[in-house]
This record gives C-alpha cells, structure tokens and sequence, in this order.
C-alpha cells in the first residue's frame, strides 16, 4: 500500500494494521466536514474511532492541523486519555507519511467541558466584567459558603430539614437556575409567576397543598442563592455552574468572540454528548453551528439527569447545530460490541429494547456481537432471602476467580449495586470467604459501619435534634426494645418539664440526662416499660462520650474528626473485630477526606464538612475526594453510576429486586409485567426548577395546569396530578433506571450474574424481582438456555 493513500483503511493499516475497521467505522471516519450525530452503542469502540477520524481529518484536509482539533469530554482523567491517544497515534502517522511530518508536528487539545468554558470566561471575561484573575470555588467551597449562609440567614428555611440538608437544597436549586438560563431575579418571577398559576386552584386538599408548599419553599430558597451569587462576585469566586453561564453570556453577546473560537478550531469532538446540560448545548451550538463537529454519545447510557444531564441532547443535537433539515448520512451509528459476549449482549439488547422505541433521532442500535465473540455466561438468582442472595454472590465471584482468563491472568471481576448501604454486606460475605475486595468511592466510604460511627457522633456535635444518627449509636450500644421505649418516654416527659412540646422531644437530651434506672412512664400511661440498670449505665457512657465529642467545637475538621473516633472508642473496636477488616482503613481514609476539605476551604466548619458529607450521599458521584486507585486484584464493589465506562471479565449486578433496582419509593413493588409506579418527580421537590420552567421542557413530561371551568378545582387538580401526570412522571423514572441497568449490564466481558432476593434487607414484606432481571430471563431462557446459568428461587 502506498503511502498516499489516506483513506480509513490506508491510514489504519499505517497506524495499527492489526486492525480493520468495520463499514461503520469507515462512514464515521471518513464522514464529511458538517455537523454529525454519532449514536455509538456500549463498549462499540467510539473513542478509537474518533482517534481515527482525526487522524483522517488532519490527513486529508490541509487547514486542519492538530492544534485546530478540540475534543470535550466530562472528566480530566477522560479528557487526558484522549488527548494522549490522538498524541500518539498523530506521532505515529507523521512517522509513516514523510510528507505530512511537518504539520502533524502540533498536539490537539483535549480539555473537559468546564475547563473550556472557563478558558472562554479567562481570556474574554473582560468584555461582560469578570476581572481575569477570579479564583475557581471548589465544590468543597461551595459548600462552606453555602453553609455560612444558611446558618446566618435570619429565619427558618425549613424547619422539616435539617440545615446541612437545606445547604444541598440551595446549592441545587441555585445550580439548576444557571443551567437553565436564569439569573436569580428571572427565576424568582418565573416562580412566582408559577406559584399565582398554581394558587388559582386552591388549596382544599392535600395535594394542592403541598405542591403549593413545595414552590414556596423554593422562592424561600432563592434568598440563599441571591446571597451566594453576591459573595462570590464580592470575593471574585466563580464556581462550575457560573463557568457555563457567563462563557455562554460572553459568546451570546461578542460575534468577535465566537468567530475567533471557530477560526482556532477547525474540528471539534464532542464525547459523552448525552451528558450535556441545556447550558451546555446553548454554549456550543453559539460557538459551533454549522462547524465541522462531531457529537459522540449514547442516548442508552444517559444516566445523569439528575445531576442536570438534559434528556434531549442527543435527539436535538442536529437542530441546534444547523440550519434546515438533516440529510443522509448525519447521524450514524456504532453497533459492533468488543466487550461482550453474546448471551451478554442479548439480555442488554432485550432490557435496551424500549428505551429505542422511546428515542426518535438518536435511536440507539442493537449491539453486535464482534467477530469471534464467545457465548458468554450470565446466571439469574433470585433467592429467599438477603443472606442466600450474598451467598449467591460469593459463589459466583469464587467460581469466577477460579477459572482464570486463558492468559494465566486472575480474571477481573466487579459487584454493581444501586444502592451504596449494600456495601458494607457484600464486602463482608466476600472478605469473610476470603476473597479480597475494595470498595470503590466516597459513597462506598461513608457506608463503612466505623466511618458511619464517627460520622453520627460528629453530627450530633453540630445538630442536637439529629435522632436518627443517636438511633443509630443506640443500636451499637444493644439496648433492649423496652429500654429503647423507656428512654423514648423519659425524653417526652423531659420536654414536659420544661415547657416543650413532648412530640419534639429531643432524643439526646435522655441521653445526656438518663433517668434512675427502674423509671418508667406508667403513670401517665398504662403499661409503659421500665428502664433496666444495665440499659441506665450504657447511655450514660454513650452520653459522657457524645458530650465530650461535643467540647471540641472550634476546633479545626480534622481535630474534630480524630477525637470522635478516639473518644467513642470506635479504632478500639475496629482493631478487636476480626469481622471488621477494611476498617482501620476506612478511618484512615476518613480521615484524609476531612483533611482534604480542611486544605481546600481553611478555616472550614465542622457544619460545613458535614453538609458536603450529605451532598456526597444525596448525589451519586457528585463530589470528587481521594479514593484509593483500583486494585485489579481485588474484587471491586461500586455503584452502578461509577462503573460507567469501565469493564471487567465478570461482573455481578447486585439486589435486582422491584424497588432497589429499578429504584422507586412505592411501598408496594409492582409485578415486572405492569407499568411502573408513579412518581412525584419534581413537583414536591423544592430543590428542583418546575419542568415547565427547564430548558429541555420539550422532552419532559408536560405540566398542563388547565382547572379553567371546573366546579371544583383543587380536586381536578388532585385527580390529574395523582393520576395521569405522576404516571408519566413514573414512566420517565423507569426509563432512567432501565438506563441505567443497561449500563450495569454491559459492563461484564464473559461472565455474568443477576442476583436478587424475595426478602430484601430492610423491609417486613417480599419484593417482586426487578423487571430487568425477569426481561433477561425471558430472553435467555427463550433461547433453551444456551450458555446460560440456572435460574433459583423462583
């Protein structure tokens, strides 16, 4: 072959002749220099296919040298693989064409979506007066200034929450404004221009009364973010959502602006485009309408809608981007899976089946397996019981281990659970059938029982009415239900004594002030249980320690941090359990996230650390702090949203039961084949923009607040809303949770399994098992169960 043949097939056999890219492979590749939609499946080799189209790009067309190339992406670690990827095989090329030496001697740029917005606001701030030398505000930041706030504002935000819970609510709501174009002013009409629509029907019910309630309090909160936007003007802070916003601003507002972006950048790559927000897309289609660039993603993978994610960035990618309609051969698609065996693939392709009914543009394809693709394994269980499902577990990772890869390799194996308080009980059933893990992520921290220990003494140090953290130091302490009863009542008659409703009495006052042991509340009440000498001399240990935790105030996080643990005796007990391996670690590493706070926001307060702790529990992934690097020896336990983008030869997917996974909070599970639950979505959650009120609201369920000419309004209101408009809302959720299990179930290479249980951890009646469980099952069994483990429990 000689040199001067550029084509896809020319330049991979310059560069990698190992490999032969696919007829998809090539279209994309060799795609024309317009606006294109590539909708590229699970493990389908989208980033070395983009690689190539560079390579092609700068090959073909002289005006287009590295430099001129850009792709975004989500995350640094992301960003640098693709920067190093199109580094080396641009390297590669020049070395193989002599005549194209000279101008692929240049490196591309790769940067994350953020840090190009904020390369925009550093070099063209000036123009809408950002002074150039602002300073980043870390999330961590964000957070203590939040908290500062709140803690000073002069009245109750929400008297329902706790105040580190109202610094997530604010921080929220004040990020969902910027994303969806609002200034606080603009947002404070919309929503009271909402709050009068919602007023005209009344409030003589209690739906009517709590949605109402619910865009009160967002108005209430809107004081905070008023005040936030101002102090970090003040202090010249721009935090991530306020990168997006004002380059959006500067680009809007300056043509100057927007035709200098587009002459530096002749190519632009757009990866994991079914994560971009509203703010987002508006920032790129300004800069890049009718540009030469390409968006890259997988509207089956679009799991992040609730951290802002739009739910229509792929579908509208092509009408944002250009004028008129789309011609042939602008959307494209990737459908060969490299990853996955085959009977993996087809419980993925069944479960993904109607997300694909639901997508209309962007219609993700049907995966294929490669070219000598196995048939792969996947088991389904679904068990008894919690414990049998752990069992489960472990046979399947042990057996797995066991087999090796056929290059001498241990295979690599990864447990997938929805939700984080399944941790702690998988790593025990492993560790204590001697299989090494490692939990993966700060959520996965914060479950650790000592690390939960520490956490519950430090929130009772800052917020004396947290009775769930004091339940749970109680629990560790083995008081019986009639001590537990007794000290319950001995807190209501406290309250009574000085005045105070008893139906908010405060827990940790009993504690700090037991009563005699043998005291019960009979004479008020018939029948109450006594408190018992053993369970008297237990709580006042417990409160001597909580009241000694609670003297190191002022001190600084880490102090804080250390003394809980040492005083509440927590390492002592760690360093006794030979069930608790993993929790000296724990603490340790618990320890270094409270330092890392500590170095990002000196002089921070404990009630400021402690609201990014419930930030990090409230958002899947949505705070970075150190985690350990993986350990390919170890067995990894993550969340499903973490394992995004990763792969391991087996994986299992863990508590697929109705309820856990796909997650709803119904107290009755629902058959897998009936529609999914409702779901109240936004309506009562004062954190989040009204959908009428978003950016995307095209693509979202549809408020249609018409009561006009009804006898009784509030009533029609009720009716609507409980019936027909949360039974949409529920159907959105289900698609967001299929999406999801579409992630966990592409992740595994060979060996797959699907474990559930009748009898979930928590909760006193028998769940159902998750649709997705019983749709792979369906499929795969269908086929008379080539390659395919058995089925238990049923």
């Amino acid at each position: 072959m000689g040199v001067q043949d550029l084509s896809a097939l020319g330049i991979q056999a310059l560069v990698d002749p190992a490999k032969t890219p696919t007829d998809e492979q090539v279209r994309v590749i060799e795609a024309p220099r317009r606006p294109l939609l590539v909708v590229a499946g699970a493990g389908s080799g989208k980033t070395e296919t983009m690689s190539m189209r560079v390579l092609w790009l700068v090959a073909n067309h002289e005006d287009i040298a590295p430099s001129s190339v850009l792709g975004l992406t989500f995350t640094r670690k992301a960003a640098g693989e693709l920067g190093d990827r199109l580094r080396q095989r641009l390297a590669l090329l020049a070395r193989r064409v002599p005549s194209l030496r000279e101008r692929l001697d240049e490196d591309p740029v790769s940067l994350t979506y953020n840090s190009f917005a904020e390369r925009i606001v550093a070099e063209h701030g000036m123009r809408i007066g950002i002074d150039p030398d602002f300073t980043m505000l870390t999330e961590a930041g964000a957070v203590d200034l939040m908290t500062q706030i709140v803690e000073g504002w002069p009245t109750d935000l929400d008297e329902d929450l706790s105040p580190s819970a109202v610094v997530g609510h604010c921080l929220h709501l004040a990020g969902e404004v910027g994303e969806h174009g609002y200034t606080v002013e603009e947002a404070r009409d919309a929503l009271e221009e909402f709050g009068r629509d919602l007023e005209q029907i009344g409030a003589t019910n209690a739906t009517a009364r709590k949605t109402l309630r619910a865009n009160a309090r967002r108005l209430a909160y809107l004081g905070p973010v008023e005040e936030f936007q101002r102090r970090k003007r003040e202090g010249g802070l721009l935090d991530f959502s306020d990168q997006l916003v004002l380059a959006t601003r500067i680009v809007r507002s300056a043509p100057a602006v927007r035709a200098q972006v587009r002459d530096e950048f002749q190519a632009v790559l757009l990866d994991e485009f079914q994560d971009t927000s509203v703010i987002q897309m508006e920032l790129l289609s300004l800069l890049f309408h009718d540009h030469a660039v390409t968006a890259v993603g997988d509207p089956n993978q679009a799991i992040y809608g609730w951290r802002g994610a739009s739910a229509s960035s792929l579908e509208r990618f092509l009408d944002r981007f250009q004028d008129g309609p789309a011609r042939p051969g602008q959307t494209l698609t990737l459908s060969t899976a490299w990853r996955n065996d085959r009977n993996i693939l087809r419980a993925a392709n069944r479960v993904a089946a109607p997300l694909r009914e639901h997508s209309r543009a962007a219609k993700s394809p049907v995966l294929r397996a490669r070219p000598g693709a196995g048939e792969g394994r996947v088991d389904i269980a679904y068990t008894q019981d919690y414990r049998s499902a752990l069992g489960a577990v472990v046979d399947f990772v042990s057996a797995h281990r066991a087999r090796g890869t056929g290059e001498g390799k241990r295979p690599t194996t990864a447990v997938l659970c929805r939700r984080r308080s399944d941790f702690p009980y998988v790593d025990m059933a492993l560790r204590e059938a001697g299989v090494p893990t490692q939990i993966v992520g700060l959520g996965g921290l914060l479950d650790q029982p000592s690390v939960q220990d520490a956490r519950a003494a430090l929130v009772l140090a800052d917020d004396v009415e947290a009775s769930p953290w004091l339940a749970r130091l109680l629990a560790g302490i083995d008081l019986g239900a009639a001590d537990l009863v007794a000290l319950g009542d001995w807190a209501r008659h406290l309250a009574r004594e000085e005045g105070r409703d008893p139906h908010r009495a405060v827990l940790l006052d009993a504690v700090d002030n037991p009563p005699e042991p043998g005291w019960s509340a009979s004479s008020g009440a018939r029948g109450r249980p006594a408190i018992s000498g053993e369970a008297v001399r237990r709580v006042r240990t417990l409160g001597s320690r909580l009241r000694a935790v609670r003297a190191g105030a002022g001190r600084s996080v880490v102090e804080q941090v250390e003394r809980a643990v040492s005083i509440m005796g927590i390492l002592d007990d760690v360093v006794s359990d030979p069930l608790a391996a993993g929790g000296r670690a724990a603490l340790d590493a618990f320890v270094d996230v409270a330092a890392s706070y500590e170095a990002e926001v000196p002089g921070a307060s404990l009630s400021s650390f402690l609201a990014y702790l419930d930030m990090a529990d409230e958002r899947e992934n949505g705070l970075e702090a150190p985690v350990s690097e993986p350990d390919p020896q170890a067995v990894q336990i993550m969340t499903v949203h973490a394992s995004k983008g990763l792969e391991w030869d087996g994986v299992v997917v863990f508590a697929m039961d109705d309820g856990v996974f796909p997650s709803h909070s119904k107290r009755r599970t629902v058959d897998w084949r009936d529609g999914p639950p409702t779901d109240s979505g936004w309506v009562r959650d004062a954190s989040a923009l009204p959908y009428p009120l978003r950016g995307d609201r095209m693509d979202l369920p549809d408020f249609d607040l018409d009561v006009e000419g009804e006898a009784k309004p509030s009533a029609a209101f009720k009716k609507w809303l409980e019936g027909d408009y949360e039974a949409r809302l529920g159907e959105h959720a289900e698609r967001e949770e299929r999406r999801l299990a579409y992630v966990a179930m592409t992740r595994a290479r060979s060996a797959q399994l699907l474990v559930g249980s009748w009898m979930y951890r928590t909760g006193a009646s028998p769940r159902h098992p998750s649709r997705y469980l019983m749709e792979a099952h369906a499929e795969l069994f269908a086929r008379a169960g080539a390659g395919v483990g058995a089925v238990s429990g049923e």
